[in-house]
């Protein structure tokens, strides 16, 4: 009885291998939507028995690396975003900035490999941050292969597991629900093991940033570390960004080194100019995708108003985090989240920045997205032989509506809930922002289910 957790495990991983290994099995929105169904809910199964007889550590790692084993030599079939990682690590490694030209430009002719026809937005310019860029190129120095490349964020990914472990760790043989949860997630294994996201080389070092401020250690080359690890996440990807003022609370040092080193990492690059940023600024003008909250501020403010206000609010979200001190843990989740939220782009991938920060501190909403968000690969098929996306209104509403309302009820439970609620933020502000500790974070996580 007491590994009655694997059953639904194994599983959860079985339908999730299937939808890659089963020929015509990923095909949208039908049969895939129903194996990822299926798969989803044997993931909140085992969540929910492992919570109430918890399995071994090494059983919840055994199978979390079978299950990325069995992925990993899979080719990208619901994104091909590594495509984009290889040519910028391949440019780079014949001298190349990948800020310069993008992937089309006539001048990068000679560079074109049998995969070329395979980059995304081939005509806009890389988005990616210089940490990421940095690791493109050390990769591609090897081998521009897409096995090294998903191999490398896979060994990141069990980093990311490791992490939450240790944030959560205790005397106990059994690992608390958080690593679990994360290293069982069906969308982790998707989109990391399948098809080969970058994400978790910044979730990485993010965790590690957490990690040092829980422990409470309160000097200056704690925090300087602290620092830096935040900001190589930023360097992978901007999402920790908006939680550097509340690093900077906690000490001031740990805030500077979060800002310096994505700046530094962008020296070698400046030879670009402006080009730098012309990838991003392209991004946020033009890409719109499985919007949630900003779909009603598209519609009664239209772009500009729209995008400024989600902007604003996620730097008010920020600001208020510095201002009353939060935890760092706190304050990436709520910045985090609440740049997902508003975003008018919500790839399902994007989901995994907040994923390990939900099953720390019990986001049942968010965890309940990192299922519904597959459904927003409905018009995949449809895309691929027609070259337009659709996004039926009913698939859109089921993907976004529970989630947010079980955002609300949760909201609301907290507040009633002393230890969750004031008592929890006069604590934080005593302790000077410092991060929760772990065993509160595990009592939010199991306190959710």
């Amino acid at each position: 009885m007491r590994r009655r957790a694997l059953l639904p495990g194994a599983a959860t991983v079985l339908f999730v291998v299937a939808l890659g290994w089963v020929p015509g099995a990923r095909g949208t929105p039908w049969p895939a939507t129903i194996l990822w169904a299926a798969a989803f809910g044997f993931y909140v199964l085992a969540a929910t028995w492992h919570a109430r007889r918890p399995i071994s550590r090494r059983e919840m790692w055994t199978l979390a690396i079978l299950a990325r084993l069995a992925l990993l030599p899979l080719t990208p079939s619901f994104s091909d975003d590594i495509y984009r990682y290889l040519w910028d690590g391949w440019v780079q490694i014949h001298g190349v900035n990948p800020y310069l030209h993008a992937p089309a430009d006539s001048v990068l002719a000679p560079l074109r490999t049998d995969w070329h026809a395979l980059i995304n937005h081939p005509t806009v310019l890389t988005i990616y941050p210089p940490g990421a860029q940095l690791i493109f190129r050390a990769l591609a120095a090897i081998s521009t292969s897409v096995l090294l490349f998903k191999a490398a964020w896979i060994l990141a990914d069990l980093g990311v597991g490791w992490m939450l472990d240790r944030l959560t760790a205790s005397r106990a043989s059994t690992p608390s629900l958080a690593p679990l949860l994360y290293l069982w997630s069906p969308l982790v294994l998707l989109e990391v093991a399948w098809s080969g996201h970058v994400e978790p080389l910044g979730i990485l070092p993010m965790l590690g940033a957490l990690l040092i401020v829980s422990s409470g250690q309160r000097r200056r080359g704690a925090a300087a570390l602290a620092g830096t690890l935040l900001g190589l996440g930023v360097s992978v990807k901007l999402a920790p960004a908006a939680a550097i003022p509340a690093a900077g609370r906690w000490r001031v040092v740990a805030g500077a080194a979060a800002i310096a080193v994505p700046a530094l990492l962008y020296l070698p690059y400046l030879s670009a100019g402006g080009s730098l940023i012309g990838g991003l600024t392209a991004y946020a003008e033009r890409w719109e995708f499985n919007a949630g909250l900003y779909a009603p501020l598209l519609a009664l403010l239209g772009p500009t108003g729209a995008k400024g206000l989600a902007a604003a609010a996620v730097a008010g979200i920020a600001a208020y985090a510095a201002w009353r001190r939060w935890s760092l843990g706190r304050a990436l989740y709520w910045t985090i989240g609440g740049a997902i939220a508003l975003s008018p782009t919500i790839h399902p991938w994007y989901v995994l920045w907040i994923l390990p920060l939900a099953a720390l501190r019990g986001g049942r909403a968010w965890l309940l997205l990192s299922g519904a968000v597959f459904l927003s690969y409905w018009g995949l098929d449809t895309y691929a032989a027609t070259g337009s996306w659709p996004e039926p209104l009913p698939v859109r509403l089921l993907i976004h509506i529970p989630f947010l309302v079980l955002l609300g009820v949760d909201a609301l439970a907290a507040k009633q809930l002393p230890g969750r609620g004031h008592v929890a933020g006069r604590k934080e502000r005593r302790e000077n922002g410092r991060a929760d500790s772990a065993s509160s974070d595990q009592d939010h996580s199991c306190g959710a289910k």
